[in-house]
């Protein structure tokens, strides 16, 4: 939908978020591999005056899942690296300041890994939201 108003010029960003100047963006599995949805987001973050996409290794079809899927989010991972934090790991590969989801438990898991490690200066947003704070 956003990407949508964006091309038929119905909205039209105007400058780069704040503190959003490259980003990563990981793809949801659902958006993504279940609904085959991936230029999408990424057209409305290029879109964006002054932002800079960064691709993480695994992206696309071969993209990873955030820890949510199949209700993870709610257990504790034991054993090995927790996934949120294996994603998040993939996406610093890029220096990103900003980790960009089109899914509100991407961005809830990928914020916590960004957390749980520590990590000071770089956000997780929605597309929705990166784009919101770049119009007038």
């Amino acid at each position: 939908v956003i990407n949508d108003l964006i091309q038929s010029g119905r909205i039209t960003p105007k400058r780069t978020p704040e503190g959003s100047k490259r980003v990563a963006f990981h793809d949801s599995c659902y958006l993504g591999r279940y609904n085959d949805v991936y230029e999408q987001p990424r057209n409305a973050l290029v879109a964006i005056p002054g932002l800079e996409l960064k691709e993480m290794v695994r992206n696309r079809t071969t993209g990873m899942c955030c820890g949510a899927g199949g209700a993870r989010m709610w257990m504790e991972e034991h054993r090995g690296t927790r996934i949120n934090q294996l994603r998040v790991q993939q996406a610093m590969e890029v220096k990103p300041d900003t980790i960009a989801v089109a899914c509100p438990f991407c961005k809830m898991m990928l914020k916590d890994g960004v957390n749980e490690l520590g990590i000071d200066g770089v956000k997780t947003m929605d597309v929705a939201e990166l784009v919101a704070a770049s119009l007038d």
